[in-house]
């Protein structure tokens, strides 16, 4: 097995361990799995549950920091925070296109639209401030 992924395991665990409500080593591997299987898209992250979600979103981010070896403390935070912007414009701009597609012409979706709009605009700052601090 890869020394890289060993290690990526490993951090996986401790962050679950220190991070999460208490879970069995199964559960740490199961999610893990699934967090793996949602990267190579072999299942959506919308298929999960609610509890599957937010382990599988816990270790991206651990994993996410974890790829910014040697970066400052600005450029991890500002990496986390266009990290949780894009996450959150996914997540409408999902709306809006569903709101679009199943509408029966009594809704103009302007609220889904608003809420694209804005978190578009945040994810665009800091995406501006992970060029500006992680160069």
């Amino acid at each position: 097995m890869d020394i890289q992924l060993l290690l990526k395991a490993a951090l996986v665990s401790l962050f679950m361990a220190l991070f999460m409500p208490v879970t069995s080593y199964a559960d740490t591997n199961n999610a893990y799995q699934l967090y793996q299987q949602v990267i190579t898209r072999q299942i959506k992250l919308e298929s999960l549950t609610p509890e599957q979600q937010r382990q599988v979103i816990a270790i991206h981010t651990s994993l996410s920091r974890s790829s910014c070896d040697g970066c400052s403390d600005e450029c991890r935070d500002a990496k986390e925070q266009a990290e949780s912007y894009r996450s959150d414009l996914e997540t409408y701009a999902k709306r809006l296109y569903r709101c679009v597609e199943g509408n029966d012409l009594t809704d103009d979706c302007y609220s889904e639209f608003r809420r694209v709009k804005s978190y578009h605009s945040d994810f665009e700052s800091a995406v501006s401030d992970v060029s500006s601090y992680c160069d």
